[in-house]
Parts: structure tokens; sequence; C-alpha cells
């Protein structure tokens, strides 16, 4: 398998197209049809399936087109890296996060770097919390941001923090105009929150039925910003992490806490077998001075209570312990 062959196989399910692909590569239909011959006979099994005129992906091209693009990027990056080891302008700083906070803190974080903290190359990886952890596990990013509980054998939490999760409303919302929004106001409302059953969403559904809540119709998303975002066009209340709703301005959307604390606890992590370089603990201050200063009922947590967080989200304490 060469990296020829992963290019090939990635332009066609792109374009769903194998003559698409042909053109796109400067290479003729014939060439790409053997490419891809030659790949599934080394894989043993299809990656694709003809459907008119059109290609598209099997059950196993799509679980392989992910690891195929993985692998393509390192090889692409890798040539990039050497260039910057040689130029004397050390390493490049990876860093995985989950959406949150890659999207609510540390684009801030980064714009507030000093010149001399500032890395020569940045990449930032958005991922599952699962990921994250198995990013940093293998060395693929240095740092991680995540969302916890996580299991994170052979991991460092560096750091751990707690703010409490928040409304959207549009701020033409009468509930816009009160200070703090009692959990009760969302009775029969529709509501916008998180897929993620077993994390976020979880939380939310234990602290409603601790109230005996019951809400209107439901639209889930896999991301606080989206949540965000049906609030701004469709009026409905969402609650969200406060990372993204406090790092985040959406025209048209205020944020309100919640008369029932329901912790959202994040933290640093970092393999333990490996030291941090000085732009990756620049970049951990700024993270969380600008998590400080803008998020609201913000606080910095001893990380070895990492372990001891519990799956109960009704909390009032900082070490999670349920009410």
């Amino acid at each position: 398998m060469e990296i020829r062959d992963l290019q090939t196989f990635l332009a066609v399910a792109a374009s769903g197209s194998i003559t698409k692909a042909a053109d796109l590569l400067g290479r003729s239909q014939p060439s790409v049809t053997r490419t891809i011959q030659d790949l599934e006979a080394e894989l043993g099994f299809e990656l694709l399936h003809r459907v008119g005129r059109r290609v598209q992906l099997s059950e196993e091209g799509i679980a392989f087109e992910e690891e195929a693009r993985r692998l393509l990027m390192s090889f692409t990056e890798l040539a990039a890296r050497a260039k910057t080891i040689a130029a004397g302008k050390g390493r490049l700083l990876q860093i995985a996060t989950t959406s949150a906070i890659g999207t609510g803190l540390i684009p801030t974080a980064l714009a507030e770097l000093k010149d001399e903290d500032f890395p020569q190359e940045t990449h930032l990886g958005q991922f599952l919390p699962s990921v994250v952890a198995q990013e940093v596990r293998t060395g693929r990013a240095e740092i991680g941001f995540s969302s916890l509980p996580l299991d994170t054998p052979g991991l460092n939490v560096l750091r751990l923090y707690s703010a409490p999760d928040v409304i959207a409303l549009r701020d033409d919302d009468p509930l816009a105009k009160l200070d703090v929004l009692p959990l009760s106001a969302l009775a029969g409302r529709r509501l916008a929150t998180l897929l993620n059953p077993l994390r976020f969403q979880l939380h939310v559904s234990k602290a409603l039925t601790a109230r005996g809540i019951e809400t209107g119709p439901v639209i889930r998303t896999n991301t606080a910003y989206g949540a965000m975002q049906i609030v701004r066009h469709t009026g409905v209340a969402a609650i969200v992490d406060p990372l993204t709703a406090y790092g985040l301005s959406l025209p048209g959307v205020v944020i309100r806490p919640i008369d029932e604390t329901v912790l959202f606890h994040w933290g640093v992590l970092a393999a333990g077998s490996r030291p941090l370089r000085p732009v990756a603990q620049a970049l951990i201050e700024a993270v969380e001075a600008v998590a400080e200063r803008s998020i609201t009922g913000f606080k910095k947590l001893d990380p070895a209570l990492a372990g001891q967080l519990v799956t109960d989200p009704v909390t009032d304490t900082e070490h999670g312990t349920a009410t």
C-alpha cells in the first residue's frame, strides 16, 4: 500500500465517481479502477459499491476512509515537520480538544499568547472525549483539553475545572428578562440539547427528572454551538455547557444561569511519560486565564479529584458528590 493508493481511494470517496476522481488526479479511468481493485485485494474487503454511474462506500469503506484520511494527513505533515526542525524552529504544537473547549476557549487563548510563546505551527483537532484521550495517549497530540469524567489510564490530568451548565435563550424570549432562570420554566417548552445520551444529555435528563419537569419536543444536536444556532433561528431554549455559552457571542442569543446547579467538568490531559514544553504550558495558562475571567461560576479544582468524579450530575460541591 502506497500513499498514491490512499490518495486515489479518498478522491473516489469524495467525488463519488471513478471518472471524476481520475480527472481530479490527472489519471486515466482504468488506472484509477485498477488502483481501487488492487487496494481491495490487499485489504481483503470491498471499498465501493456501484450505484448506477456513481459509486458509494461500503460499510467497510466508510470505516477505512477515516483511517486513510488520518494516515495520509500524517504523511503529508511529515515533510513540513522535517523542514521546521531543520530550520531550528522546533516541533509543532499538536492539540486535541473537544468541541466546547476548542470553540469556546482555545481561539481566544491563542490570540493572547505572547510572541515568544506562540508556536511556530499549531494543529488543533476537535474530537469526542474518548478520542482526545487516545490522541494524547498515543503521542499524536502533546496536550488534550476534554470534558470529564473520562477514562485516563496512562494520562495525567494536569488541570481540573468546573462551572454550572446554563440556558441559552433568544433575546426576545420573555424568560430572557430573568437574571436566573428556574429549571421549572422549561416545563412544556421546546428544548434544544446535545445528542450524547451518556454524558451531557444524561446530566440534563437527570436534573429535569429530579424536579419532575417534562419538556416539550426536543431537538438534539452534537455540539453546543449547533444548539445555540437553533435557539437563534427557532426561539427554543437550550441547555448548554458554559464553555461554549460564554466563549461565543451569537447575535440575538442571551445566556442565563439556572437555579439548579448542574456542573460541567473539564480538564487538561498530558501523557504521563512526557514532560510538557514551555509552549504547551503557556497555552494551558492562557486557556485557564480566559476561562477564569469569562465563565460565571468557574472553579479550579484539585486534579487529584478527577478520578472521583461521579456520573450523577446534580451537584453542589467542587468534587462532584451527588446531592
